[in-house]
């Protein structure tokens, strides 16, 4: 890994900068997830439901916080290090929507792709359609792709720092995230976004 060098003459070892730049990372994104805490704090009050952030890992997003509404009495299985692939869930699809079709292709190819249910898209057209229109619209939806009965609308967060990418989320069973609340949260999770990279700079 690069981590540590030996000294050839004493046999010794030391730590290299890469180990400091490893440090920064760790810095840098638990940085993000303080800011980050009051504002989907927020969100969860406000809706009454789960709300995640994530971060890009290669060719998933990895759950980096989530905050339950404390009343709220059907809850989100997930859980803070715990992956999902990017194509068929709310947020990935979000965080794709910022790259080029050729990036998006790279990660398509590399997926692992899996009908998790009847509505997973594994068809690569009839995904970059989804992805046209998550373009449009500025945020993504999970509607029953990863899990039968559970609903996400995300938006991404960009590279933030020149970063890896992250999205926010939120998360509820369907009959809780009808059109109605779509509308809603929508508008909720885009003015979020747009404070939340405010005070981030970006």
């Amino acid at each position: 890994m690069d981590y540590v060098k030996q000294d050839p003459d004493t046999s010794k070892y030391s730590l290299t900068f890469k180990i400091c730049s490893l440090s920064n990372q760790v810095l840098s994104h638990n940085s993000l997830i303080d800011i980050a805490r009051p504002y989907i704090q927020d969100l969860a009050e406000q809706t009454g439901e789960t709300v995640h952030l994530v971060q890009m890992e290669g060719i998933n997003a990895v759950y980096i916080d989530k905050v339950e509404a404390p009343h709220n009495s059907v809850r989100m299985v997930s859980m803070i290090g715990k992956t999902i692939p990017l194509y068929c869930s709310g947020v990935g699809k979000a965080i794709l929507a910022d790259m080029d079709d050729d990036q998006i292709r790279q990660i398509w190819d590399q997926s692992e792709l899996h009908t998790y249910t009847a509505n997973t898209v594994t068809d690569y057209n009839t995904f970059l359609e989804v992805i046209g229109a998550i373009r449009n619209n500025g945020y993504s939806m999970d509607n029953e792709e990863m899990e039968i009965g559970v609903r996400c609308i995300a938006v991404s967060l960009g590279c933030v720092h020149h970063k890896l990418p992250y999205a926010i989320s939120i998360s509820a069973p369907k009959d809780r995230m009808k059109d109605k609340q779509i509308t809603q949260y929508k508008k909720l999770l885009l003015n979020t976004k747009k404070q939340l990279l405010a005070e981030l700079g970006q």
